[in-house]
């Protein structure tokens, strides 16, 4: 993970309150992850989530979801239940639905936090299985605990990161780059390039070492927001109201 919060105090009040959540509510998992200017996540700290399933998500669904902070940057509420959204007609989930299924989610909460007018992180609450989803009640006492919340991870908020200048890449690195977004293993890609397994892995190495990432999902989070930051602020703008 790239570095998350300013200070290991920081990150241990983040961690508290992660614990806080899941002694108020029975939860699967949860995550915690940073916004940047173009309205996309980055940084993820994941609790209980298996690492494939976050990649699988960040690679191919995160765009697609209803709850992404693009679309819910508009809306005034700091609590909302992925019921509640898929309740209304006008966002089409179907190309969210096939995530929802084989992760087995039964229901999502996302709590934004907002700083300076926009959403600058925020945290996902997942029941999976055969959970119940989010009652009423439930939404309501994590609205009355949001207060608490936001104040005691404002240390974590409050010293943004610094624009990155692009990483560059070679031409078969940016081949590698694509097929792992798409979700491509080391031998689906070697097989669609034409080479050989370890020279794939020698340029996920290479590519791990340019994004000062450990693991697939940390540089598949990284290649997305460098996308993102390379687009025009229009059609990122655009990305809140329709699915890409």
């Amino acid at each position: 993970m790239h570095t998350l919060v300013a200070s290991a105090a920081a990150e241990q009040q983040l961690q508290r309150s992660l614990d806080v959540l899941h002694d108020l509510l029975p939860l699967s998992a949860c995550a915690f992850y940073r916004v940047n200017r173009q309205q996309q996540p980055h940084d993820f700290l994941l609790r209980s989530m298996p690492d494939a399933v976050h990649q699988r998500y960040v690679s191919r669904y995160m765009q697609h979801d209803p709850l992404h902070p693009a679309r819910l940057a508009v809306q005034p509420r700091n609590v909302v239940a992925l019921r509640e959204v898929l309740a209304a007609p006008m966002q089409p989930a179907s190309r969210y639905a096939p995530f929802l299924a084989s992760s087995r989610v039964v229901d999502v909460v996302e709590i934004l936090l907002r700083r300076g007018g926009r959403v600058v992180a925020g945290i996902s609450l997942l029941r999976q299985g055969r959970m119940h989803g989010f009652a009423a009640e439930e939404l309501q006492l994590l609205q009355q605990v949001y207060s608490l919340l936001d104040m005691a991870l404002e240390p974590c908020l409050q010293s943004g990161y610094p624009s990155r200048t692009p990483v560059p890449l070679t031409g078969r690195e940016a081949e590698i780059a694509r097929l792992l977004c798409a979700g491509a293993c080391n031998k689906s890609m070697a097989r669609e390039l034409d080479i050989g397994l370890a020279t794939v892995k020698t340029h996920l190495l290479h590519l791990f070492r340019k994004f000062a990432v450990s693991n697939r999902t940390e540089l598949a989070c990284a290649l997305f927001a460098q996308q993102q930051a390379a687009a025009p602020g229009p059609a990122s703008q655009d990305s809140a109201g329709s699915h890409p």
